[in-house]
């Protein structure tokens, strides 16, 4: 009876050892779980941040980790939590080490960072350290949760523990390198990352953000190599061309910049850049019109744009090919840096008017070394007049209109691209506005039709005014590609776009000259209007929304996420309409409108916190409402740009 008992004891003993062991192996696969289904989206980031990196014209940087969007594929994630649980997840086994006691206050730690109790969180970590002081798994899960609330110094130190503890894990190394660079500490970061490829040398995220820690030190070749070895990794991986093509933008690389940027938005469409848009089509190397690279030239369609063409003199024994890396447009070579531009400007046989200009804008869209920011300009109304009634500005000028009549005034202007309407303006008052877009702007007065004026807005380049016989000069012009342009009140928009010219200049002196053929008079004044269909943009808006939502109620999350992105950036910031309420408005009301975009691509990618749950109703009814606030503002915006009240 005795031994029965014993051996029933004994069975008892093992049943209880079997079970405890299975609850331990039970706990730790639910707080992985817990972990790893609990942390949020790793690509996410709130849109003044996306903003603040993209949206900036132009390839004007000097920064190209501002300049990169955030990482939507094959990317370390940013939202910590996902690089902890890789982090905490990523050696054979080692949370059977640590005790229950450690476990459990590592997983209300992680709660209550994700609530962004961070404090909290940190003093759950700190408890567990007491039971387990050398866990890497615990300290790298803490600095990535205080690299979160952004307190670096904190974060560096629980990775340095991390790291002391296992100096041979790529993945504790490579986040304490990303805590380096997000701390502004690229030096380290360069080291960590370096550090990182030593472990692993096939991580091409860890390629690329060396590449950005080199780009922050301003060490571009050696962020050029990053980026090559990343891409080499991994040919198709998009954000890698896409920061390859900046950082050669920036270094004035474009023709070397544009397939990597191409191959970009080939693989992701999101790296439509409206400035990279801009530098390919001014390249030749994407249609706006279709919305899609040029792939192949089609030699029977008349090109729009004429070609002036000078013989180089030819040079004895230089093989083809060889010379400067950088080759001039349709195989022309640099002899000298410099050229000499001159001609003449007739229209209809005449010379024309002395407010006629002409200009050499850079096909790179940017400033020219000796161009600065224009100063300010007064444009005063006096006398029921425009004083001058012709201006030309650069670029970035700020115009002040004052108002010393004492008649109310209110200026507007329909012109393409620099619409406005600065409303009523008192005797003795004045309004600013600041110009960004070149091409000509038509002034009038709303209260006054027989006021009337031009103000020239040049592009980045150089320009210049023919003299009376109509002839004039470019001393010293950088020998690259320009367009070449001539502009008159009286020449009408299609008269302009006739007589442009692609102008490869080589070094060698050119003479080119313009016979233009005008239907206008002396002294007509044409205007370009704006063609924008901002209803149509709305449409553009409400349809992406609105399969946005429907994408988010059948589980498609990253395509919803997408086109929440393309309503916000493409269509209401991209197309213009932000520009316009803008302008036309105030800053304030369009960004006003925005932020009721982005709030519905936010609670859609689960970004942030939400007072009520999100459903599918509650999106929509977001989505109506902004879209009625929008209509109501093109409403008001067709008003004000288009007036139809006249006082003599």
């Amino acid at each position: 009876m005795e031994s029965k008992h014993k051996k029933t004891e004994s069975t008892n003993l093992l049943k209880n050892s079997i079970l405890t062991i299975a609850g331990l192996a039970v706990l730790g696969a639910g707080l992985w779980a817990l972990m790893h289904y609990s942390a949020p989206a790793s690509n996410l980031q709130s849109y003044a941040s996306y903003q603040e990196s993209n949206n900036k014209p132009e390839i004007k940087k000097s920064n190209p980790e501002k300049s990169a969007p955030q990482d939507t594929q094959k990317t370390a994630p940013k939202t910590d939590l996902g690089n902890l649980i890789k982090t905490a997840t990523s050696t054979p086994s080692p949370r059977a080490t640590l005790p229950r006691q450690a476990l459990e206050h590592i997983q209300k730690g992680m709660e209550f960072t994700e609530k962004g109790e961070f404090n909290a969180g940190s003093m759950e970590f700190e408890k567990a350290s007491v039971i387990s002081p050398d866990s890497s798994e615990l300290y790298s899960i803490w600095g990535a949760a205080l690299r979160m609330a952004k307190k670096f110094e904190g974060a560096n130190k629980r990775f340095a523990r991390a790291h002391e503890l296992s100096p041979n894990d790529s993945e504790i190394t490579f986040n304490w390198a990303m805590s380096q660079l997000e701390g502004d500490i690229p030096e380290d970061a360069i080291r960590l990352f370096q550090k990182t490829i030593d472990l692993a040398p096939n991580n091409l995220m860890a390629y690329n953000l060396l590449g950005k820690s080199y780009g922050r030190k301003k060490m571009y070749d050696q962020e050029v190599s990053a980026y090559k070895k990343a891409i080499e990794i991994e040919p198709d991986f998009a954000l890698g061309h896409f920061n390859l093509g900046i950082v050669l933008g920036i270094q004035k690389k474009f023709e070397s910049a544009a397939p990597h940027f191409l191959k970009a938005i080939e693989l992701d469409k999101q790296y439509e850049k409206p400035f990279v848009i801009q530098m390919l089509t001014a390249l030749g190397k994407y249609d706006p019109a279709a919305e899609k690279p040029i792939n192949q030239p089609k030699p029977q369609e008349p090109e729009p744009v004429k070609q002036a063409k000078v013989d180089p003199p030819k040079t004895e024994g230089k093989k083809e090919g060889s010379g400067s890396d950088h080759k001039m447009e349709e195989g022309s070579k640099k002899v000298n840096d410099t050229t000499h531009v001159k001609g003449t400007i007739l229209i209809n046989g005449k010379a024309p008017s002395p407010n006629t200009l002409v200009f050499l804008e850079t096909k790179t869209k940017m400033r020219v070394p000796s161009q600065k920011k224009g100063a300010t300009l007064t444009i005063n109304q006096s006398g029921l007049n425009f004083q001058p009634r012709h201006s030309v500005i650069q670029v970035g000028t700020t115009v002040t209109f004052a108002n010393h009549d004492k008649e109310v005034h209110n200026i507007y202007s329909k012109s393409l691209s620099n619409q406005f309407n600065l409303g009523a303006m008192a005797s003795g008052s004045g309004k600013s506005i600041e110009f960004h877009t070149a091409g000509p702007i038509v002034l009038r007065c709303n209260m006054h039709k027989d006021m009337i004026g031009t103000l020239f807005v040049v592009p980045n380049g150089h320009y210049t005014q023919p003299n009376a016989k109509g002839e004039y000069e470019f001393k010293n012009v950088k020998s690259e590609g320009y367009i070449m342009q001539v502009w008159a009140p009286m020449l009408s928009p299609d008269e302009v776009e006739a007589n442009l010219r692609s102008a490869d200049l080589t070094g060698v002196d050119q003479t080119i000259d313009f016979d233009i053929k005008s239907a206008s008079v002396p002294g007509e004044i044409h205007d370009m209007t704006d063609p924008t269909d901002y209803n149509a943009i709305v449409d553009n808006i409400e349809r992406e929304m609105l399969q946005a939502i429907e994408d988010w109620k059948n589980g498609k999350k990253f395509i919803s996420r997408k086109r929440m992105l393309m309503a916000v950036t493409k269509h209401f910031a991209g197309e213009g309409l932000k520009g316009a309420i803008a302008k036309s408005f105030s800053s304030k009301r369009s960004i006003l409108l925005e932020r009721k975009l982005d709030k519905i691509r936010k609670e859609i990618s689960g970004y942030g916190k939400t007072e009520e749950p999100v459903t599918e109703a509650s999106l929509k009814s977001q989505a109506e409402f902004a879209v009625a606030a929008l209509r109501n503002n093109v409403k008001e915006l067709e008003a004000r740009i288009q007036p139809t009240t006249v006082r003599d």
